[in-house]
């Protein structure tokens, strides 16, 4: 017998203590997770290569209380639990590969400790998903809380401009702009998606300020592609609406834009003789994307050294001044010449999980989030309301934003970074199923 069955057959003030129960538990493990991953147990503090390495134990006792209450969730709801799993069976087959390169890795005690932290997030993500049962509310909380990160972020650099004003844009508590653009970004989208599905003017109106806030803020980072990923998704989104609701015609303008546009694209390469490196230089000031293109080198021969497996999930950077993979390079170049530990990521998502695990599971995984991203998407314009359209919405526009970020920022299924975390959680709750209340949808 199914837990939904044995549920119905328990009186009704127990079913509704039940269900009590789990909607608190839900409220306080969504905001504990949302305040722990976006502003952390402490903001403003940067951390050294040595403190990365031996983790921090305020954390680890965060992520411990916080599985907890996940895991009891999920066996609460098991049965939703694991049709979440199985929507989602390349993204966890590739989570659960991460903790067996355990068995191969250059550093196993590094990728165990590591392995944890992506699991214990994992459970915590499909906790909140299973007890997410309101959409809307879900939608709402989740608006909140990013109001509140961008309020935190703006005071701070106001009260704290020595720690939170870097040379080159504005970091707020995340010691770099890049983590800061990302965060201002994931605002930008939660907040512009609330307000179409707002109930209300005032909704509507508050949305708008949390959206105006953020974007200000994804302006003060100075982070190029944060801001330049934000107003294309945002572009991209607008499209989809105005395709939902003008139908056919809209497809056929886009289907002879995408038409002009290609045939402009091959003019354009026409012109440069159809030469990479010249049509790369007239596209972008830097071809070279701040230094990137040597440390994407660097990390493209790395990982063919193994290919298959990978060196072992989070078993590559930060592992200590003596074994970094940079120490060996020769001087001369600033790859070479960096000062240990201020690179720890590829800045290139494909290529950093290709470096931990491999590149099939690297490809698994991809797959996974992109089936993801289409199965969401199709939701959002199924939804039967446009609070939950505008959250399916929401879900996808980040895992879309999460696939292009990877490009040039390395947070696929990487433990601890903001990104995967969200992706992590979305994927789950846009699994969801639709209960008989059709609450979701």
């Amino acid at each position: 017998m199914s837990f939904a069955e044995n549920a119905r057959d328990l009186p009704r003030a127990t079913r509704a203590f039940c269900a009590e129960r789990i909607a608190l538990a839900h409220k306080a493990l969504l905001y504990a997770f949302l305040i722990f991953t976006f502003i952390g147990t402490q903001p403003l503090v940067v951390t050294t290569p040595e403190e990365r390495l031996a983790g921090n134990s305020l954390d680890r006792i965060s992520l411990f209380a916080m599985t907890g209450i996940g895991v009891a969730l999920a066996w609460a709801r098991r049965d939703q639990a694991l049709a979440i799993l199985r929507a989602n069976r390349l993204v966890i087959a590739a989570v659960l590969f991460c903790g067996a390169s355990i068995l191969w890795s250059d550093y196993p005690e590094l990728t165990l400790r590591r392995a944890m932290v992506l699991g214990f997030t994992t459970a915590i993500a499909l906790g909140i998903a299973v007890s997410a049962d309101d959409l809307r509310l879900f939608h709402a909380r989740l608006f909140g809380v990013m109001f509140f990160v961008i309020v935190f972020n703006l005071v701070a650099t106001v009260l704290f401009p020595e720690q939170a004003v870097t040379s080159l844009g504005v970091a707020g508590i995340y010691g770099q702009k890049n983590p800061a653009g990302m965060v201002a970004m994931i605002a930008v989208v939660i907040s512009v998606t609330y307000v179409f599905g707002a109930r209300s003017a005032s909704e509507a109106v508050f949305g708008l300020v949390g959206a105006a806030m953020a974007f200000f803020f994804l302006l003060l980072t100075l982070s190029k592609t944060s801001t330049g990923l934000c107003v294309f998704a945002l572009g991209v989104g607008f499209l989809f609406w105005v395709a939902h609701r003008t139908g056919r015609g809209f497809a056929l303008l886009t289907l002879g834009g995408l038409v002009l546009a290609l045939a402009g694209l091959i003019g354009f390469a026409m012109v440069h003789d159809f030469e990479g490196q010249a049509m790369l230089e007239a596209l972008v000031s830097d071809p070279t994307f701040t230094g990137r293109d040597e440390l994407w080198a660097f990390a493209w021969r790395s990982a063919l050294q193994a290919p298959w497996f990978g060196h072992g999930y989070g078993a590559f950077w930060d592992v200590g001044a003596v074994n970094d993979p940079l120490v060996k390079l020769e001087p001369g170049t600033w790859l070479g010449d960096v000062d240990v530990g201020v690179i720890n990521q590829a800045h290139d998502g494909y290529l950093e999980l290709f470096l931990h695990v491999g590149l099939p599971m690297t490809f698994a995984a991809v797959l996974g989030f992109a089936a993801a991203l289409f199965r969401i998407a199709g939701r959002a314009v199924t939804g039967r309301s446009a609070g939950v359209q505008a959250a399916y919405a929401m879900m996808a526009m980040l895992l879309f934003l999460n696939l292009l970020h990877n490009f040039t920022e390395a947070s696929l299924l990487m433990r601890g970074a903001p990104f995967c975390s969200v992706v992590l959680l979305m994927c789950f709750v846009g699994a969801r199923g639709r209960p008989a209340g059709e609450i979701l949808s």
